[in-house]
């Protein structure tokens, strides 16, 4: 017999709160909370199980994901059925399967936010809107300002695939140092998406956009509004998922909101500064780490000379200054403001600010001038690495990096590792097994490197000024 209506008797209202019970503890509570806090039980028979859903869209992603697990579990728990099906609830369907819902929902609500007070109109107002996701995009931040070289090879060809006809809907995840691109890959890939999908059919969030809206989405009870706002888009791009430290509901719920969008067929791009691996170590739960492993990650290395010279002149192609720049100007630029490409493009942008509205052209000699503080303050701030030490020891003895990282033993250029050895362990303060690394050797031949450091730079004066010129590149 059919149970529908107000025909619910008690012994289908225990079952279904037994079900519920078993349902959030298969899929867990932060999922539970997201997907299922609003199941109801529309109809009953004994080769079949009805749930309804309050929107069309929830009924969509819990029939595509959730389908096989609503079966399986009233089978296990209730009974066998042939068949489980989804519907839209409709305002006179079963008030009371809806009432055991609600009492459903109030429990895990107490379980996982604690007490919640009732809500003031305000609240309720507020959980009627989508949360504000969006992030202004740039629009000097295209594909068509952005270079391309080594370094950015592999992400820039991970996310344009995202853009392709039929390609499958990827978790991209791009990862390197601040300042080396992403944000502006994750930009590029935005306006591309709008180029091809139609305008605002691309979301790009912030960390702290993504962390705002799911505080104000835990308080005004309403995760639904959450996951459709990320669900209105074809393409989705987080940027600096790293600061996502700590914020545990955060993370859980882009997991879910990734899951969604990947199931719906739509492309999924993040960028962090660390590696997959190094995520959990920095506070990240393993789960999203594990997830972005398993996803299309690429790396984005730090840009070279001749790359950092590139994004420079595309930026001043697309300027609307009138002064020109000598090529001079940007090589100096490229080559000595090295740290990120930020700081690369920031010198440039000091010396258009300077002469944009002046039909001149700007040489060396004036951008030295015009850059005079922040080649003051750069000089100051700049904290060497290894690699500094390896490239002022290949310079000091005349050899070539590969000389020096490679394996051939001749005197001379033993002599310039024990050298870089010394320094890195002298003036840097890195240990043997960083050195090491940074050398191609393991840590116990940089330690007999060392110990014959010093007893050259005692007796040999070529040695010692060879150390100097480390040491003063080095700024030690």
């Amino acid at each position: 017999m059919d149970t529908t209506g107000d025909e619910f008797n008690a012994a289908d209202q225990r079952a279904f709160e037994k079900y519920l019970s078993a349902l959030r503890g298969h899929v867990g509570e932060a999922k539970y909370k997201s997907w299922f806090l609003d199941l109801g039980l529309a109809e009953r028979t004994p080769k079949s199980v009805t749930f309804s859903t309050p929107t069309a869209l929830k009924r969509d992603i819990l029939d595509h994901r959730y389908l096989a697990i609503l079966k399986d579990i009233w089978s296990r728990e209730i009974g066998p059925v042939d068949r489980v099906k989804l519907t839209v609830r409709t305002a006179g369907l079963s008030a009371k399967a809806e009432k055991v819902g609600r009492q459903e929902e109030r429990r895990a609500q107490g379980a996982f936010f604690g007490a919640v007070a009732p809500s003031s109109p305000r609240s309720q107002e507020r959980s009627s809107k989508q949360p504000n996701l969006a992030a202004t995009l740039d629009p000097r931040r295209t594909f068509s300002t952005l270079a391309v070289g080594d370094s950015n090879r592999m992400a820039v060809a991970a996310v344009r695939q995202a853009l392709q006809d039929g390609a499958p809907a990827e978790l991209i995840y791009l990862y390197g140092d601040s300042g080396v691109g992403k944000t502006h890959m994750l930009h590029g890939l935005c306006h591309e998406g709008e180029i091809k999908h139609g305008a605002n059919t691309t979301l790009y969030v912030t960390y702290r956009n993504l962390i705002n809206a799911c505080v104000s989405a835990a308080l005004s009870n309403n995760t639904q509004a959450l996951h459709a706002a990320f669900l209105d888009h074809e393409i989705v791009a987080v940027d600096d998922i790293h600061f996502l430290e700590g914020k545990e509901r955060t993370q859980e719920e882009l997991l879910i909101v990734i899951d969604a969008l990947l199931d719906s067929g739509k492309p999924v791009a993040i960028a962090g500064d660390l590696p997959p691996a190094k995520l959990a170590e920095a506070g990240i739960k393993k789960r999203l780490a594990d997830r972005l492993a398993g996803g299309l990650c690429a790396p984005v290395h730090p840009a070279d000379d001749a790359m950092r010279l590139e994004v420079l002149k595309k930026r001043v192609r697309s300027s609307a200054a009138k002064c020109l720049i000598d090529e001079a100007v940007l090589e100096f630029i490229a080559h000595h403001f090295n740290q990120s490409t930020r700081e690369t493009i920031g010198a440039l942008n000091q010396i258009l600010l300077l002469y944009r509205d002046e039909a001149v052209t700007v040489d060396l000699n004036e951008a030295k001038t015009a850059l005079k503080s922040r080649l003051q303050d750069h000089s100051r701030s700049r904290v060497a690495t290894l690699d500094d030490a390896i490239n002022a020891g290949a310079e000091s003895f005349g050899l070539t990096r590969a000389e020096i990282t490679g394996r051939a033993q001749p005197q001379r250029i033993v002599r310039a590792r024990h050298a870089i050895v010394y320094c890195a362990r002298e003036v840097l303060g890195e240990s043997f097994p960083r050195i090491g690394k940074a050398l191609s050797r393991d840590h116990t031949t940089v330690m007999s490197s060392y110990r014959r450091a010093q007893a050259l730079i005692e007796r040999d004066k070529a040695f010692q000024e060879g150390v100097r010129r480390i040491r003063e590149a080095l700024g030690g």
